[in-house]
């Protein structure tokens, strides 16, 4: 299947993740956090790129990147494969480190900008590493609020962001603690496209062993016979997960006919 040509920005702006292959940690360790952020910096200094907001997760990393898209896709290349080359080395393995090529989306207007970067540094609040991200240490949250030494978010970029406050940083910091809707709703970031299905299937089945646990319901057949208790359940999955009604017949053992049927009666 031939591989579909990356769009190039207007703005030159770009969300950019690499996610370890089989979503394996490729970054738990201290030193390959840092390694990592040492090769994205060797070529911010080059004047190649630009480092507007990053995040690096134990399996997989954030960028925000201003540059050219033929630039840029270079470098990232490069970065890639001088990580992976260390990373099989020091852990005496061979293989894929990455998980295919890097995702990106293109930033196309202020508004989209800022909410990347707030994606950007909530995601260990997502993940439930942290309660809120000043407290993560891998990221440029820190960086915006203080007169950092680490170097790696680019201090002309920083200023435009922040001019986008009016120079206020609480502002800025009020803005990243928010809880609109509009971050997930209004915009989807990569991994929201790649990992939405996913979340929604580990929601329901929260949802399912919940309800099992203030029904009773301790073996699936009683489930099953409990006709009501199973109807309202798929209302409850219909309602909750906007999983599709396949999907659903596969987590209740039955059929897609069986979950038309419940939905219709709900029209």
């Amino acid at each position: 299947m031939a591989r579909v040509a990356r769009r190039e920005s207007p703005s030159g702006y770009y969300h950019v993740m690499v996610r370890g292959n089989n979503r394996e940690t490729i970054f738990s360790k201290r030193f390959e956090k840092q390694y990592f952020i040492e090769l994205l910096s060797l070529k911010q200094d080059e004047g190649r790129i630009s480092i507007v907001a990053y995040c690096i997760m134990d399996n997989h990393a954030h960028l925000l990147i201003h540059s050219d898209l033929v630039e840029m896709s270079e470098i990232i290349k490069w970065i890639n494969v001088k990580y992976a080359l260390r990373y099989n080395f020091i852990h005496d393995r061979i293989g894929h480190v990455f998980q295919g090529r890097y995702k990106s989306e293109i930033i196309s207007t202020d508004s989209y900008l800022l909410q990347a970067i707030k994606y950007i540094h909530n995601n260990p609040v997502k993940a439930g590493i942290v309660s809120e991200p000043l407290n993560y240490p891998w990221s440029s949250y820190k960086s915006y609020l203080e007169n950092s030494e680490e170097m790696l978010l680019n201090l002309d970029e920083k200023q435009i962001v922040l001019d986008m406050f009016s120079g206020s940083l609480n502002d800025f910091n009020k803005f990243h603690l928010s809880h609109e809707k509009i971050v997930e709703e209004d915009y989807e970031f990569i991994d929201i496209k790649q990992d939405i299905d996913l979340y929604r299937e580990e929601r329901a089945q929260i949802i399912i062993e919940n309800y099992c646990l203030q029904q009773g319901i301790t073996d699936a057949k009683e489930f099953y016979n409990k006709r009501d208790a199973y109807e309202k359940m798929i209302i409850e999955l219909l309602k909750s997960t906007k999983l599709s009604h396949r999907k659903i017949s596969e987590l209740m053992n039955t059929t897609r006919g069986t979950i038309h049927s419940i939905a219709k009666k709900q029209l």
